[in-house]
């Protein structure tokens, strides 16, 4: 364990977050898929589970310096016609490169620089490969003001939700149908003349509603929620009593 610990501590990392809270990570160290996986599942959560809305921007990676890199699927081992994440789950995948798979010998996945599309390869190549990190929403069934569901949140998981792709905003309209509240706080909070999200990131992804972001809200509407009813988030009284949505891991350690 000591010599894989000293090995990633030379390791080039490179994040993307490209899906529901999953989270990127290239390492520029070329092993088999097997030992990438072991890698993966030591230091990070596994071998990344990618979509191939996700493939350009994993591929144009300026680390990547050979013609493949790993992902986390692989033949299964009891149907070669059939492919399986590392995670678990079958892959169906939409994004092989024409006439692929076509060796049944060559049973692990590695996606090609040049064109941004899956082939079959030989496990024991040596690869870079990217490795995820991976984060689902929980409602909290429990009524708190914004400041004490920011607490609560980062105590018991990772902090209060932050939406910001139309993914994660679908994933909050699932989770909140189970809120005994209409409305449920996220991280969104009004302070120094600017809305932010509590992880410091921006607000890229429009959430509001038609009416656009509040330049200057009110004293009393400086903490966002999002609105189960209408999926969009909104202003609100930060000392509200409400259900919220946390951002937890979803593997644990």
């Amino acid at each position: 364990m000591k010599a894989s610990v000293t090995v990633l501590l030379f390791l080039s990392l490179f994040e993307l977050n490209v899906s529901v809270y999953r989270y990127h990570f290239y390492v520029n160290e070329t092993l088999s898929w097997q030992d990438a996986q072991q890698h993966c599942r030591e230091h990070y959560d596994d071998l990344s589970t990618v979509r191939s809305k996700d493939l350009q921007d994993l591929t144009t990676n300026s680390l990547i310096k050979g013609n493949y890199f790993w992902i986390g699927v692989q033949r299964d081992s009891a149907d070669n016609n059939k492919w399986t994440w590392s995670e678990g789950g079958e892959a169906t995948i939409t994004f092989w490169e024409d006439g692929q798979p076509n060796h049944n010998h060559e049973k692990c996945g590695a996606v090609s620089k040049n064109t941004f599309q899956l082939n079959d390869k030989s496990c024991s190549d040596r690869l870079g490969f990217y490795c995820m990190k991976v984060y689902e929403l929980i409602v909290v069934h429990q009524k708190s003001t914004w400041e004490e569901a920011l607490e609560y949140c980062r105590q018991n998981y990772i902090d209060l939700a932050i939406i910001t792709s139309e993914d994660i905003m679908e994933e909050a309209r699932i989770n909140s149908t189970a809120a005994d509240t209409d409305e449920v706080w996220t991280g969104l909070r009004f302070l120094a003349g600017h809305w932010f999200w509590v992880n410091g990131a921006g607000l890229g992804y429009n959430v509001w509603s038609s009416d656009g972001e509040l330049q200057c809200p009110a004293m009393d509407q400086r903490c966002g929620v999002y609105n189960r009813t209408q999926g969009v988030c909104k202003p609100t009284d930060c000392d509200r009593r409400l259900n919220f949505l946390c951002v937890k891991k979803k593997y644990e350690d």
